[in-house]
């Protein structure tokens, strides 16, 4: 009872400010991956810059346009959108964070690009990569 009543306390009922949540993975003991602090967000923000928009069934609003940006000419204007894009998302979905940069790198062996998102929430700090090409159009990533 003992045992029961400190893994409850630790694990399922949470912490203040604290952040958790399980990702769509199995982890090596056979349960869905935990995922805790900074991780959470970097996880949500995946989520919601490659989910394109109208597509969540409960929330049309949710998601980006970031796939429609996959067979653009990598110009300026192009980077300009995908960064405005995503700042644009972040202020209407996820206040938690501010975007510190967006980094955006040409594909070497196909048409897409690799967009880094350095965030920061309080004093932590990381990086959420995304891979836009061909696959995220049509759901395969």
């Amino acid at each position: 009872m003992a045992n029961d009543l400190k893994t409850f306390d630790t694990e399922i009922k949470g912490k203040v400010n604290s952040l958790s949540d399980y990702k769509d993975s199995i982890a090596s003991t056979g349960d869905f991956a935990k995922i805790a602090g900074i991780n959470v967000i970097v996880q949500s923000l995946r989520n919601l810059l490659l989910t394109p928009l109208g597509t969540y069934p409960f929330n049309p609003n949710y998601g980006s346009e970031l796939y429609k940006k996959v067979f653009d000419p990598l110009d300026s204007e192009t980077n300009e959108d995908i960064e405005f894009e995503i700042r644009d998302r972040v202020i209407e979905f996820d206040d938690r964070i501010n975007v510190q940069s967006v980094t955006i790198v040409p594909l070497s062996d196909r048409k897409g690009v690799t967009v880094t998102v350095k965030i920061k929430k309080d004093e932590e700090e990381a990086d959420v990569k995304v891979e836009l090409d061909e696959l995220v159009i049509f759901g395969l990533e």
